[in-house]
């Protein structure tokens, strides 16, 4: 017997709220639980000078806002729709408010392809489900990859920090699987018999297209176009987080980020929690006490990071509150 659809949807509310509260949970348990610890603990963290790096922070994030949006047109190109990029910025904070504000990590992903169906057209909504699942995809390798050379260059002779290189080399060898499935004519191809022998006919006809879709990233071009730009982008968003510490006292090199930061990233991203809460502080609790930091800083600098990001996509609720028409690439006129 069919699930009563509006019972699946409260049953995984339910579910991301456990996710959410247990982890969180055992967050408060460990603060609470430190020697000495009190409520003025929070208060002391921040201070007059704490004003300076989290405006750095607020600039960091703005400016990876505007090279992710460019990343993300370039895909849309390469899917045949042509906005202007100013529209387009628009469309991604609205994304971004979404994202914030919606139960789970998607709201704001689907909010955006929303958007280029309603403007783009019926032929839109594969272009724009493609493109900006493969910009997601991306992003997360990217910073994979960040935490495989800071490992390489700085962790591999700790033995209290190599264990953690394990996790980013298994999910960049899986990001190169689903890459070379998503982009290679043989394996997708491969792939579509084997499900359409499965699913019906009609389904099997999308994942084709889809795939069609997929493989209309494969340009040399674009991929040195989207690696140059996700390199400024993951970096930039990695900064936040680093400014964030700076600006609850935290002092701790670079490296740290870069090695951690990724796995709290792709954690956050999963759309198991609300809104990212729980899994992402428990995590980085976790892996910034083999640094040395505290469990209370640990997870301000989270928070902090986060509310940099609530304060931007409030950009992206005026834009939707006031609309606008899009306008077509003048290039493409």
């Amino acid at each position: 017997m069919a699930m009563n659809p509006k019972t699946k949807s409260l049953l995984i509310f339910c579910l991301k709220l456990v996710v959410t509260l247990v982890p969180a949970y055992f967050v408060y348990r460990n603060i609470v639980s430190a020697p000495d610890w009190d409520i003025g603990d929070l208060r002391e963290l921040f201070s007059a000078e704490s004003v300076l790096p989290f405006a750095v922070a607020l600039l960091c994030l703005a400016a990876s806002n505007f090279t992710a949006c460019l990343q993300w047109k370039l895909l849309l190109e390469k899917q045949n729709v042509h906005l202007k990029y100013g529209h387009l910025l628009k469309l991604y904070y609205v994304g971004l408010f979404f994202n914030n504000f919606m139960p789970g990590n998607v709201g704001g992903d689907v909010k955006k392809i929303y958007d280029i169906r309603m403007q783009g057209g019926q032929d839109s909504v594969g272009a724009g489900l493609t493109a900006t699942f493969f910009d997601r995809l991306f992003g997360l390798f990217f910073v994979t990859i960040f935490a495989l050379g800071m490992g390489i260059l700085f962790f591999m002779h700790d033995d209290a920090q190599r264990a953690f290189m394990w996790p980013s080399v298994w999910i960049f060898l899986g990001f190169c699987v689903l890459f070379a499935g998503l982009c290679s004519r043989r394996l997708g191809n491969l792939f579509c018999r084997i499900v359409g022998k499965v699913l019906p006919e009609k389904i099997g006809t999308r994942l084709v297209r889809m795939f069609e879709r997929f493989r209309e990233f494969r340009s040399p071009k674009l991929w040195l176009q989207i690696i140059m730009l996700s390199a400024v982008t993951q970096s930039l968003r990695i900064f936040v987080h680093y400014y964030c510490g700076i600006a609850v006292g935290v002092d701790l090199s670079i490296s740290w980020y870069f090695y951690y930061i990724p796995l709290v990233a792709i954690v956050s991203a999963l759309p198991i929690s609300i809104g990212g809460f729980g899994p992402r502080e428990f995590l980085a609790q976790s892996l910034f006490a083999k640094a040395g930091v505290p469990g209370l800083e640990s997870v301000v600098i989270q928070l902090l990071a986060y509310f940099v990001s609530l304060v931007l996509s409030l950009f992206g609720a005026f834009a939707f509150l006031l609309g606008g028409k899009p306008k077509q690439d003048s290039s493409e006129a």
